[in-house]
């Protein structure tokens, strides 16, 4: 080694110092150091890592001279991976001051390597600066291994402003340097602690890139028909339209990086005419020769320019032609960052974010800790923000948030945005969320996290499933129709839901466990009194689980937004306080442990079909309905020990209570099983097929209390074990079997002489003898009655009489007068007789004996 060494000493400049020759090097010149210098032909591994000489590039590493070290840096990492054709820059251990208006520029398949150093912004009164810059272009670069410090604590704010653009390593910027772009790939930054930054600890950015034609003319430029993609010919075509114009694909922008496309305008807008998502875009030769097609592209997506192309032009996959004020398409060449990684990092203490996505696509966020971010709004662990559908294939991976200000993670806009097993702990402000996915989202999967302490809330299009939420509540409020939020195999635990969405069956929680502890009604109780609450359209949820006790009630329906509608599916609840029914259908749900239901008060309908409720409650009507249009109970499972099942009051339409089992489990006390109420004055009442079962006490099963002459109320085909019907008469009664007497309300011993009967009605004799009667008929129309009037007779409230052929009720108690008063025969009018108040309530009804029974 060293007699080559002697062979080359007539040779006065060559630099031996920096890496000794060793076997089968050449020399090659370095114009930096005007000297020779040894290097291999085949770099290998140990020798592709250059350390720094801080002395021959005039860097400081004891937290000085940040102009000379940030240049002197600079020019190393230039040298190295340019001239030098190292892989890998390794650092002194030391503090690093760096310029603030000359960022450290890492080279392209090149690693900058800290090896434990710290780069540290200078102190200054910018409103933006980066300590680390990507903004040239680079592929395959790599920063690692250390520490990158802002100036927060002794930055000069005196200027005004929010000072929110210092970032501690910039991926992109809006404003690339002339000589440099956006289009960075593969950047890896990894095993870096990056705080105390003015703005974000990363940052990745995109410019907008607008090229001809612009808006107004493409807007104005569309018309019926398509062009063939085999042979680029114009056809006729009623589904789609196209464009007159010609892209230039000459164009500077298109000539640098190869590729255009359709976007929105700044703030992400197609325009409102613009109804598809999907575009063709059709290559020419200068000579006006078809080259080739791009078939179904999307709108933000890239199409690569084919060789030889001179000009392209588009076809919409719509067939109505935008009004040129309602189209806001731009042709565009965005540069941005592409495939990069972020991972293994600490990023905190910065003002604005810990990472800003503002255009960027295939990005990995890894196994990061980003906390304590708080200063500037939004004040998020990660935003997703600017760049709207730039925003694509974003992949937020095993990170832990926490104690961030405002948001931990915040999806503004953008598609196909992954956010999996994170650790989404409780923000500082309890104002906003922990994890917002926002309207202007498409394709967002959020699943697998550990979510606790905070709130989420869900806009976009979204999955979410397999989530642990703890102490949280969640907001459902989707913008737009098309727009699906999926809720689906979560475990909330001491949470609250809302969802409140303008648009049906958005909405859909499916296979979620909503459980509850004493942590719920002791630490959680001034947050969270109940686990569901439900606004605007309805929605659908379907095999879930609740259980639990609430602080007030399951759920809570706001009033005035409330929409019915509402969709349960084969959902339990168990041992829940107080669930109330939604109008809307209930399908196979298990209600298990209640003491009492409620339902909403709503001119609609509620309908339960195949449901099971099993009640604990001994005292209080399980359910009570009022002011629904219709209700409906179908082939139910209710148990209670004691007390009233259910209490039909002002439904306005229709009532079907039809081939449920209801079993009283425990009497001990006289209790209506089910009640007809007064209240009721719809148009049909149906209770059909259903068996009441009361264990101890004789009850009464089936109270029908309705007064009205309209209602048709129709009882046949029920079974009543010890349990007894209470009926007006006016009933359609058929089939029921009392105790194992079939249609005993129909054998009497005598005469009737109360109740009301239709004409041709049949009353059987329950006691027949030779000579008698099997019965009687009806022979008019009517009430039952017999007895007359009576002077000084003291009548109680619901006392009857019949006179002239009609029948009265005494509305009040009191006594009648020595003369008999004038009875009107007017329906419902009323008579005054002394302090009695009498009430015409219909025609005296007449029997006739049949059925002469031989001696």
């Amino acid at each position: 080694m060293w007699i080559r060494k002697v062979n080359l000493g007539s040779l006065s400049d060559l630099n031996f110092v920096t890496k000794p020759p060793s076997n089968d090097d050449i020399l090659t010149y370095d114009s930096n150091q005007s000297k020779w210098i040894p290097k291999s032909l085949g770099i290998t591994n140990s020798l592709s890592v250059y350390t720094l000489e801080l002395d021959r590039w005039n860097v400081k590493n004891d937290g000085t001279d940040a102009v000379n070290t940030s240049q002197g840096i600079n020019n190393a990492l230039v040298w190295a991976s340019q001239q030098q054709g190292y892989t890998e820059v390794v650092l002194p251990k030391g503090i690093y001051l760096i310029d603030k208006q000359n960022p450290i520029e890492p080279q392209s398949y090149l690693t900058l390597n800290l090896n434990g150093s710290i780069l540290k912004m200078e102190t200054n009164k910018l409103t933006g600066y980066a300590i680390v810059s990507f903004r040239k272009n680079q592929i395959y670069s790599r920063v690692t291994n250390g520490v990158i410090q802002g100036d927060r604590d002794t930055h000069d704010y005196s200027s005004g402003g929010t000072h929110e653009g210092g970032y501690g390593i910039e991926v992109g910027s809006f404003i690339p340097p002339a000589d440099g772009g956006n289009n960075t790939r593969f950047v890896s930054l990894d095993n870096l602690d990056i705080l105390d930054c003015t703005g974000d600890a990363i940052t990745l950015n995109s410019t907008f890139g607008q090229i001809s034609p612009f808006p107004t003319s493409l807007a104005s430029s569309f018309e019926q028909g398509a062009i063939n993609t085999t042979d680029g010919s114009l056809v006729s075509s009623t589904t789609k339209i196209r464009s007159t114009l010609r892209i230039d694909m000459t164009q500077v922008a298109i000539v640098k990086y190869g590729y255009f496309g359709l976007y929105g305008n700044g703030y992400g807008a197609l325009g409102s005419d613009i109804k598809c998502d999907y575009y063709d875009v059709i290559f020419y030769t200068l000579s006006d020769v078809f080259i080739s097609s791009k078939n179904n592209v999307q709108f933000f997506d890239e199409v690569e320019v084919p060789k030889g192309a001179s000009y392209a032009k588009i076809v919409l996959h719509q067939g109505n032609v935008p009004a040129s004020t309602n189209c806001l398409i731009n042709v565009r060449v965005p540069s941005f960052p592409q495939y990069t990684y972020i991972e293994k990092c600490n990023l905190h203490d910065c003002r604005r974010q810990g990472i800003s996505v503002c255009g960027a696509k295939n990005v990995y966020i890894r196994d990061n800790n980003i906390h304590h971010i708080a200063g500037t709004n939004p004040q998020s662990g990660i935003d997703v923000e600017d760049g709207y559908d730039l925003n694509q294939y974003i992949y937020i991976e095993r990170n832990n948030f926490h104690d961030n200000k405002n948001y931990n993670i915040i999806v503004v806009n953008g598609k196909f945005i992954y956010i999996l097993d994170n650790s989404i702990m409780n923000t500082v402000s309890n104002a906003y969320v922990g994890l917002a996915v926002n309207g202007g989202t498409d394709r967002v999967m959020v699943a697998g996290n550990n979510i606790r302490l905070t709130k989420i809330s869900l806009s976009g299009d979204v999955i979410f499933s397999n989530n642990y939420v703890y102490g949280t509540q969640i907001n459902t409020q989707g913008v737009y129709a098309n727009r699906s939020i999926n809720i689906v195999s979560n475990v909330f635990c001491n949470s609250k839901m809302i969802i409140d969405t303008p648009f049906p069956y958005v909405v859909k929680v499916d296979s979620c466990r909503f459980f509850n502890d004493a942590d719920k009604l002791a630490s959680l109780s001034s947050l969270y009194q109940w686990t569901l609450e439900v606004k605007n359209e309805p929605q659908i949820i379907s095999n879930c689980v609740f259980e639990g006790q609430d602080v007030l009630y399951l759920n809570y329906v706001t009033a005035g937004t409330f929409k019915p509608g509402w969709i349960f599916e084969n959902t339990l609840f168990n041992n829940v306080k107080n669930p109330t029914l939604f109008a809307g259908t209930y399908t196979n749900c298990f209600f298990k442990e209640i003491d009492l239901l409620g339902a909403t008060s709503k001119t609609t309908s509620l309908e339960l079909r195949d449901c099971k409720f099993i009640s604990t409650d001994r005292y209080n009507t399980l359910l009570t309905v009022n002011n629904l249009k219709s209700f409906k109970m179908i082939n139910c499972h209710i148990e209670k020990p004691n007390g009233t099942v259910l209490n039909v009051q002002n439904v306005s339409d229709d009532i079907v209570l039809s081939g449920n089992v209801i079993k009283i489990t425990n009497d001990t006390l006289q209790r209506t099983i089910v009640i007809l109420d007064g209240e009721f004055a719809g148009k049909q009442a149906v209770i059909q097929n259903n068996t009441i079962t009361a264990v101890n006490l004789t009850q009464v099963g089936i109270d029908n209390r309705t007064a009205s002459n309209t209602l048709q109320v129709v009882m046949q085909n029920n079974m009543l074990n010890n349990a007894t019907m209470m009926i007006t008469g006016k009933e359609f009664l058929q089939g029921n079997v009392v105790n194992g007497v079939l249609d005993p309300y129909y054998r009497i011993p005598t005469i009737p002489t109360t109740g009301y009967y239709r004409l041709g009605q049949e009353i059987r004799n329950s006691n027949p003898i030779a000579g008698g009667y099997i019965g009687w008929v009806c022979s008019k129309s009517g009430y039952a009655n017999n007895q007359t009037w009576i002077a000084s007779k003291s009548y109680v409230k619901g006392s009857r009489i019949n006179f002239g052929n009609h029948v009265y009720e005494a509305l009040n108690n009191g006594t009648s007068h020595t003369i008999s008063p004038t009875f009107s025969t007017i329906s419902s009018d009323t008579i005054t007789d002394n302090d009695i108040v009498w009430k015409e309530i219909g025609l005296l009804a007449t029997f006739a004996i049949f059925g002469q029974i031989n001696a």
